[in-house]
């Protein structure tokens, strides 16, 4: 039963990133995942809770594949390899395996609340991770987190919707505001302020 519902989530994940979660069917998502619509219900109650566990399942990707990629990275050094790894023209090109958020973020506004509240909760989930690395009081580490945060997926979003050059320029002052915001040592409480 776990090895069905991983191929559902891994089918409905393909799907909502190439046709976006509105127009992604939920025959076509078991058809993809080689199983019958009729045993969606069997391991969901419902899209909006698939969704819920798309968002989750690629949130835990993501953070475990940044993780390792930046174990040994603390504080600074973790925050600017994160956005750099982040804001980078192998991200930007890799949609299909990529981090979700730029892609799914807008659906996400027009979806039902299981996954708001899924997408919510998981946000402050990756919003404690990134000011664990932020040497500030609680309340500027939130507030630096948030604006890298939302520089960081923002900009990847609208990178991805552009043509060359503009696309790349675009990354890469991006990639340095959200350094700026997340990066004590860079001045970043004008950003945030």
């Amino acid at each position: 039963k776990a090895q069905t519902r991983e191929r559902i989530l891994g089918a409905a994940a393909r799907q909502f990133r190439e046709k976006g979660i509105a127009e992604a069917s939920l025959a076509a998502i078991m058809k993809e995942a080689n199983l019958t619509h009729g045993g969606f219900y069997a391991h969901f109650e419902s899209k909006d809770h698939l969704v819920a566990e798309v968002i989750r399942s690629g949130f835990d990707h993501i953070g475990a594949k940044f993780d390792a990629a930046f174990g040994e990275l603390e504080g600074d050094d973790w925050l600017r390899a994160w956005a750099t790894a982040y804001m980078s023209e192998g991200h930007l090109h890799e949609i299909r395996r990529g981090c979700p958020l730029p892609l799914l973020t807008p659906e996400i506004a027009r979806s039902g609340p299981e996954a708001r509240t899924g997408f919510t909760d998981l946000s402050y989930e990756r919003m404690a991770t990134v000011m664990s690395h932020i040497d500030a009081p609680e309340d500027e580490a939130r507030r630096r987190a948030m604006a890298g945060v939302s520089l960081m997926v923002g900009g990847m979003m609208m990178a991805r919707a552009l043509d060359e050059p503009l696309s790349t320029e675009l990354l890469e002052v991006t990639r340095r505001a959200a350094i700026e915001a997340l990066v004590a040592s860079t001045g970043a409480r004008g950003l945030i302020d």
